[in-house]
């Protein structure tokens, strides 16, 4: 994504290709600015969806950002010439926890909140500093052309 020049009737079709497409690479500045705009959506319309609904309804937003957040983390993997395997174990996980607590935990008490919670907050920081820090590929891979060399044509 070219965001030196700022177009505005250029910026949407950029982030719908971003956030909402699984080909491709991605670099490392395009999937901070992918995952700032993503949490930032997340906290405002979350908050406000769980201050009108509770849990229910901040947990269907947290539904609906999962696919933009599995597109970015999946085109940055590529990036990185991992399997995808990774990024999807990572988000189905994210999402059956997400369900979960949307229905009060569904009894698991101890064992949602003291374990499997830690767990996917390990896994989402692990995955945050692979994903953000880690240098792609140089050059093509699997995945399609080296993200970094289509800029600077």
């Amino acid at each position: 994504m070219d965001f030196q020049n700022l177009d505005p009737q250029k910026l949407l079709p950029q982030f719908q290709k971003l956030l909402l497409t699984f080909e491709g690479r991605i670099g490392r500045q395009d999937f901070w600015i992918g995952a700032i705009a993503l949490a930032v959506v997340n906290l405002i319309v979350g908050w406000f969806f769980g201050l009108i609904g509770g849990a229910f309804l901040s947990g269907l937003v947290s539904l609906v950002l999962a696919y933009p957040a599995y597109c970015l983390a999946l085109k940055r993997s590529n990036d990185l010439d991992y399997p995808q395997t990774y990024v999807q174990a990572f988000m189905a996980f994210q999402i059956a926890l997400t369900v979960i607590s949307m229905f009060g935990g569904l009894g698991l008490g101890v064992l949602f909140f003291s374990i499997l919670l830690p767990i996917l907050g390990i896994a989402a920081l692990a995955l945050l500093v692979v994903l953000g820090f880690f240098q792609g590929t140089n050059g093509p891979n699997r995945y399609g052309p080296d993200p970094l060399a289509s800029q600077a044509a």
